[in-house]
């Protein structure tokens, strides 16, 4: 019995009771099948459930047969769910919201199955299985079970061999990530040797994935086929645009942006001239407890603006606090930059905000930290943070598990507009980095349309992220991963123009307002939140478009 089913509401109705009946199913076939997928928010084509029956020696069936099983128990559930949607939709008793929880359930079984079955990630992606094998693990550890780590490090080798027998047809950029990624997380693995003797087959294992990556027969190409790209960003993505006008969404971004930083700059400006620009601003200031206890103290000030200005009850602030962390040693696989991260739990009970190079005295003299205070909101309040702890109280189960990139990127970048809105950034400067990181964006969104049409290699695809101010090695690092989730880099630009609209139509009321609807609704299509507005749209602003 998985949470949809244990917390439908007593008083639900006969079809809200039947529709949350068949979800709890399909949710129970995800879990059972990918079980460390599932419960992990590094994944963001599953939804987030845990089957409280899986142990903890389980792991995931990337493999041909787990992945057409799946994929043909999900079907048939889909149908069912269809089934009922169309019988009570005839007869008048399917309520708005229950149809907007049954077309939530549709679109993710029918996003996982193409993305299983069509983009077959796990097939041709060494670094998929890798992930997983680090993900695992740190749950484990991270459980609180002092007997999960072992049960869970115990069945890591057979996954590990279960990869080495499913990969094929594999790009020789994903083989090369995949060298790379291996030799990083034998390097978990060692660490935990000691405490875990039972990965010492998994050690082994990892040398086997080692000498099949390195005998295997690749494919100079990484990119999807038009059609399937075009299916991912239109649908699966949900951005509803196929290539070419998804193209002219950046490039209007781009140009906007542009245009908005020379206004603030008071004249025209090369990328050369910005980049030393933001080299010129003053960089943060350096606490005694160095860069953690800088980011915390901003957590908190970000918490307090939050419900001062009605953004956020001030009980659930306290119940659901952030911590700030260093990334752990065996998060170091899988994490390269800093980054927020919820456990699947009804109700919530806090996250994680994991910073990269915590430790490191020159991190803080970087230049991107003079954006710590957007990077901070965009992770934490009002940002990721505050968007998870509303989804997870949510009384409709089935909103709780489901995810959105559009949204999820979406809500976080519009968050950091939220925080100029009311005040908290207010200088020139401010509005500057704003402008500047969100033009930075859409250059990343251009690099991966680009890199999925041919428009781009990896060469030149890294000079043009070289070109917003990222040193060339960190540029050619982040394009060669792009490829590995084709068109996510698109869902900052796209999802933060979303809101910005949704907010010009449906703000008059005020920003309170605006963020309890949107929070109380859940990761729901754009199209479906525009009904649970209760008036019509409003011109907030007729004559000033500076906020866009």
């Amino acid at each position: 019995m998985t949470d949809v089913e244990r917390t439908t509401a007593a008083d639900a109705s006969p079809v809200r009771q039947h529709a949350e009946r068949i979800a709890s199913r399909i949710f129970g076939i995800i879990a059972d099948h990918f079980p460390v997928a599932a419960a992990s928010d590094e994944f963001g084509y599953f939804p987030q459930v845990v089957n409280p029956r899986t142990r903890w020696d389980s792991w995931d069936r990337f493999c041909p047969d787990g992945v057409q099983d799946a994929a043909a128990r999900l079907r048939a559930e889909a149908s069912a769910l269809k089934r009922l949607w169309s019988d009570e939709a005839d007869s008048g008793s399917v309520d708005a919201e229950t149809r907007v929880d049954a077309c939530q359930v549709l679109d993710t079984v029918e996003t996982l199955v193409e993305q299983l079955t069509i983009v077959r990630a796990w097939e041709i992606q060494p670094t998929w299985h890798l992930t997983i094998a680090c993900v695992g693990l740190t749950e484990a550890l991270e459980s609180g079970d002092p007997e999960a780590p072992r049960r869970r490090a115990a069945g890591l080798a057979e996954f590990i061999y279960q990869a080495c027998a499913t990969l094929r047809n594999v790009p020789a950029l994903f083989r090369d990530l995949g060298l790379e990624m291996a030799a990083g997380t034998r390097s978990f693995l060692k660490g935990l040797l000691p405490k875990l003797p039972e990965l010492k087959s998994a050690m082994q294992a990892i040398d086997r994935l080692e000498t099949t990556l390195a005998g295997l027969a690749v494919r100079s190409g990484f990119r999807l086929s038009r059609d399937h790209f075009e299916q991912v960003i239109r649908v699966h993505l949900q951005l509803g645009l196929d290539d070419r006008e998804l193209a002219a969404l950046l490039d209007q971004e781009v140009r906007e942006m542009r245009e908005q930083i020379e206004r603030i700059a008071g004249g025209p400006l090369t990328a050369a001239d910005l980049e030393k620009a933001i080299r010129r601003l003053p960089p943060p200031p350096v606490p005694d407890g160095g860069l953690l206890h800088l980011y915390e103290g901003e957590v908190v000030r970000l918490a307090k603006h939050c419900v001062d200005q009605g953004l956020l009850a001030e009980k659930l602030a306290a119940r659901c606090p952030v911590r700030v962390m260093p990334v752990p040693s065996h998060l170091s696989a899988i994490r390269s930059a800093s980054s927020y991260s919820i456990p699947p739990r009804h109700p919530p009970t806090g996250g994680v905000f994991y910073v990269i190079n915590a430790e490191q005295p020159g991190e803080l003299r970087k230049n991107y930290q003079r954006e710590y205070r957007m990077l901070i909101a965009h992770e934490t309040f009002p940002g990721h943070h505050m968007l998870d702890i509303h989804r997870w109280s949510l009384a409709r189960p089935i909103r709780r598990v489901i995810e959105r990139p559009l949204f999820y990127e979406g809500w976080a970048c519009f968050a950091e507009e939220m925080i100029r809105m009311t005040g908290y950034l207010h200088t020139r400067q401010d509005r500057l980095l704003l402008a500047r990181r969100r033009l930075w964006r859409a250059i990343r969104g251009q690099v991966d349309l680009g890199l999925q049409s041919g428009q781009f290699g990896l060469q030149s695809a890294a000079r043009r992220l070289t070109a917003t101010g990222m040193n060339p090695q960190d540029a050619l690092s982040a394009v060669r991963k792009y490829p590995l989730n084709p068109g996510y880099q698109s869902c900052y630009t796209a999802g933060i123009r979303r809101f910005l609209d949704l907010y010009d139509r449906h703000g008059g009321e005020g920003l309170p307002a605006f963020v309890a609807t949107v929070l109380g609704q859940g990761e729901i299509g754009f199209e479906d939140m525009e009904k649970a507005f209760p008036r019509g749209p409003v011109d907030r602003y007729p004559t000033d478009t500076s906020w866009r």
